[in-house]
């Protein structure tokens, strides 16, 4: 059977792709705590990396994750020169980018409990693009444990959730920190003014603070980020 203009109706199947971590682990055998890091649009998870070990408390593990699709930055000429950046996925499928992500976290989590990491205390970081997937992620964690805590750095939340409603058994046990800045070209306040009560209906407890700046990680977040996942990570 075809479509209009003789194209065939649209079938999908999956193949792999590498999968690129920068890790450190803790030089103590296991089991330890673990920080899953993602970058957003654009980004390198190389870049991503040194903010995510000075967040980290002492003797966590850490995984900075590169998105595995690539793709040439706005503006930037295309050829040798040309600079590429990594994402989560831009198909106009929120099904397929969810799928890609939620591969992604699942891989780098497995990676690091076959090194030592406790399944039970695994925590997720992302900026910008990824913040959203990874709370629609905890409500159905895919490494059967709930995440213990979840941080999310000038980002958005899911959108189909504009009211408040309950999240699932694995999110009531998850703690959520989300750092907004008050400047942010993407995530204005008034955008953002909804998500503590949006993220509080969903998860244990909720912190929501701005910070001074723009689109990027706020340099005053890193002690409360590592004072938040020394408490409940």
């Amino acid at each position: 059977m075809t479509s209009r203009h003789g194209v065939p109706p649209r079938e999908t199947t999956s193949i792999e792709v590498p999968l690129q971590l920068f890790p450190r682990l803790p030089g103590a055998a296991g089991p330890f705590p673990l920080l899953v890091g993602l970058h957003g649009y654009g980004m390198h998870a190389a870049t991503l990396f040194p903010l995510l070990a000075r967040m980290a408390p002492d003797g966590w593990g850490v995984i900075a994750v590169e998105g595995p699709q690539s793709a040439f930055l706005p503006g930037e000429a295309l050829g040798a020169a040309g600079a590429r950046g990594f994402h989560w996925g831009v198909s106009p499928r929120h099904e397929d980018n969810q799928a890609v992500h939620r591969a992604s976290v699942a891989a780098a989590i497995a990676w690091g409990i076959a090194r030592g990491a406790d399944p039970s205390r695994i925590s997720l970081l992302g900026f910008s693009q990824p913040c959203s997937f990874n709370y629609r992620l905890a409500l159905a964690p895919p490494h059967d444990h709930p995440f213990r805590a979840l941080v999310g750095l000038c980002g958005g939340l899911p959108g189909e959730w504009t009211e408040a409603a309950p999240g699932s058994d694995a999110s009531a046990a998850t703690h959520a920190l989300h750092v907004s800045t008050d400047a942010d070209e993407f995530y204005a306040l008034d955008r953002v003014a909804p998500f503590a009560a949006l993220l509080a209906s969903r998860f244990a407890s909720v912190r929501h603070e701005i910070h001074g700046g723009r689109h990027r990680v706020p340099s005053t977040a890193i002690p409360v980020v590592k004072e938040f996942l020394g408490q409940h990570g």
